[in-house]
């Protein structure tokens, strides 16, 4: 287990470097393998994590849903991490929008993930998660045109921000919700 754990500092080093073809080959051949031996579901589920930014880093964003979705998510479901679960949704939508953009096919998933992660962080009092994926949730509603739900979901987002500090991107949100405020959208 040290020697996996070592394994994913070296990897981790490698992906900060832009070498994303060893940190994949680390991850998966040293590092899952071992997790697999000792029935260690929730390394192996943060190392299919990292395979899987990885695969998005790369543009394989259909492999990275693939993990996302079918490795990741019913993990975090049995046993019952409800953070991991949001963080996944969050990023399941980012790939999402990443690949498809906004679409009249993917919009519901899209609100829907990031709607479950939102509506977590919440319960969780979470001001990063409550900032960084009310950001997102919001853009998303006022795109698909629910701008009170939108500048709602903003106004929670702002007040996260400023919690931590993070005085820029409460600025960021701040002219998000004027923005949205004065246009037309309903």
């Amino acid at each position: 287990r040290s020697r996996a754990v070592t394994m994913g500092q070296i990897a981790d080093i490698l992906q900060a470097r832009g070498q994303l073809d060893d940190a994949l080959r680390i991850r998966q051949d040293e590092q899952l393998p071992v997790y697999e031996r000792l029935g260690d579901v929730r390394s192996r589920a943060v190392t299919m994590g990292q395979i899987a930014d990885i695969l998005q880093a790369r543009g394989q964003l259909d492999d990275a849903l693939r993990i996302r979705q079918d490795e990741q998510l019913p993990v975090y479901e049995r046993l019952g991490d409800v953070r991991e679960r949001a963080v996944v949704n969050f990023k399941i939508a980012q790939i999402l929008l990443g690949r498809d953009g906004l679409s009249e096919d993917n919009a519901q998933q899209i609100v829907d993930a990031l709607g479950m992660s939102f509506a977590i962080m919440q319960r969780l009092g979470a001001p990063d998660g409550i900032g960084a994926v009310g950001q997102a949730l919001g853009q998303v509603l006022a795109a698909a045109g629910a701008k009170d739900e939108a500048l709602s979901v903003l106004e929670a987002s702002e007040a996260a921000w400023r919690t931590l500090g993070q005085t820029e991107q409460a600025e960021q949100v701040a002219a998000l919700r004027a923005q949205i405020a004065e246009s037309g959208q309903t």
